[in-house]
């Protein structure tokens, strides 16, 4: 379901791009109530010098800036048990004034199309149990829920 909006480019994430990116992912983490303490340059190794980590951004197509408005990062997870691979979508963000008109359905389609394309078996996205906005877009846009995964524990590692 899912499908992609034409006034809506979506491109990977480049060089260019890391600087908006950077405050785009401050903004997320803000708004999660996170500090967001990565710098710009520890984000362009973890994005695109890692081979398992791909970066999308998109920009509206009637809009002549070439800032992008909203970004998805993507991180590939193997299944260990069964061997096949898919990407989770570990960021999805779009700025404030461009929510509502399509960019993060159109960033969800392209991620998609590359999780095809790269053969995945899976694409999952996650949001804060608070984040009711985003639930509620996810399931709008035919998005299958799962089950919560359970409890999770941290191991200390200091």
């Amino acid at each position: 379901m899912i499908p992609n909006h034409a006034s809506i480019d979506i491109r990977p994430l480049g060089a260019a791009h890391l600087p908006e990116v950077h405050r785009m992912l401050i903004d997320l983490a803000a708004h999660h109530g996170d500090v967001a303490t990565i710098t710009p340059q520890v984000l362009r190794g973890l994005v695109l010098d890692a081979p398992d980590v791909r970066g999308l951004v998109a920009f509206p197509a009637d809009r002549p800036s070439r800032l992008p408005v909203g970004y998805a990062l993507l991180a590939r997870r193997s299944d260990l048990i069964t061997g096949r691979s898919g990407y989770d979508i570990a960021h999805l963000f779009v700025q404030d004034v461009f929510r509502g008109q399509g960019i993060g359905r159109a960033l969800i389609a392209a991620a998609r199309d590359l999780a095809l394309l790269e053969r995945c078996t899976r694409l999952t996205i996650g949001t804060h149990p608070a984040n009711a906005g985003a639930a509620a877009a996810y399931r709008a846009m035919g998005l299958t829920e799962r089950p919560a995964p359970g409890p999770s524990f941290a191991v200390a590692l200091v």
